[in-house]
C-alpha cells in the first residue's frame, strides 16, 4: 500500500509539473499573470494531491525526506498554476485529474 501511495504521489505531482510547461513562441502574446484566483479544477487536484501525500506520510516506513520533497514538489506546482490565466488553469488541471482517475482505477 505504501509504495502504491508514494507512486501515485510521485506521478501525480510529476503530471502537474507537465502540465504547468507553457510553450509559447516569439510569435504569441505575453501571457498576463492572473490574480492569483485558482480554477475550480486545480483546487481539487491540489486537494487530491495534499490528501495522497498525508496517506503516504502515514505508511509505515515512510521517510520524512521522501515526504517533504513531495511536499516541495506540490508547492511548487501550485505556485506555478496559481500564476496562469484561468482558463490555462482549467486545462493544465484537467489533465492532470485525468491521470490521477486513470492511476487509480488502476491500482
Amino acid at each position: 500500500m505504501k509504495k502504491i501511495l508514494i507512486l501515485l504521489s510521485t506521478v501525480l505531482l510529476a503530471k502537474i509539473a507537465l502540465a504547468t510547461e507553457v510553450k509559447t513562441s516569439s510569435l504569441s502574446m505575453a501571457k498576463v499573470a492572473s490574480s492569483n484566483q485558482l480554477a475550480q479544477q486545480c483546487q481539487k487536484l491540489f486537494n487530491e494531491g495534499d490528501k495522497l501525500i498525508a496517506e503516504a506520510a502515514k505508511q509505515p516506513g515512510t521517510h520524512t525526506a521522501q515526504v517533504k520533497k513531495l511536499k516541495e514538489k506540490l508547492s511548487s506546482s501550485k505556485q506555478q498554476i496559481v500564476k496562469m490565466d484561468i482558463p490555462t488553469q482549467q486545462k493544465s488541471c484537467d489533465k492532470g485529474l485525468v491521470a490521477l482517475n486513470s492511476i487509480k482505477q488502476r491500482y
